[in-house]
């Protein structure tokens, strides 16, 4: 009987196995958009710069909390915002920014980092990020 239920299993637990470590897994995309605080772009889809109203540096601010930064793609408000899946404090000093983001899309609006680039004048740099995990 546990002979049977092992041989029933390995195939679930080498497929599950294959999916988590990228075997046959999704590719990775490169999006583009602007690095916004989730927590005020929540509140109002305005908010998509590092300072809003009187609040200076309020995205900053709140990625230095640890509250998620997201991508809103091409920069339009009340566009497609994905969540980055990494320690937000090391993107806090690039909030407000047009940024390229290369990773994959593992579950709804929660994007997994590879590569992060931030616009710095005409060209785009990469960004060391701490992963959440």
């Amino acid at each position: 009987m546990l002979k049977k239920l092992i041989i029933l299993l390995l195939p679930v637990l080498v497929i599950t196995l294959c999916l988590n470590t990228g075997f046959g897994g999704k590719k990775a995309k490169t999006f583009s958009g602007i690095l916004i605080d989730t927590n005020c772009y929540g509140i109002n889809n305005k908010f998509i710069t590092n300072d809003h109203g009187r609040m200076k540096w309020c995205a900053t601010d709140c990625a230095k909390k640890g509250i998620p930064v997201g991508l809103l793609i091409d920069g339009k408000k009340g566009g497609k915002v994905y969540v980055l899946t990494v320690a937000a404090p090391s993107l806090a000093d690039h909030m407000g920014k047009r940024a390229r983001v290369t990773g994959k899309v593992e579950f709804k609006r929660g994007l997994i980092p590879e590569k992060i680039e931030v616009k710095e004048g005409d060209t785009y740099k990469e960004v060391k990020v701490k992963t959440m995990m």
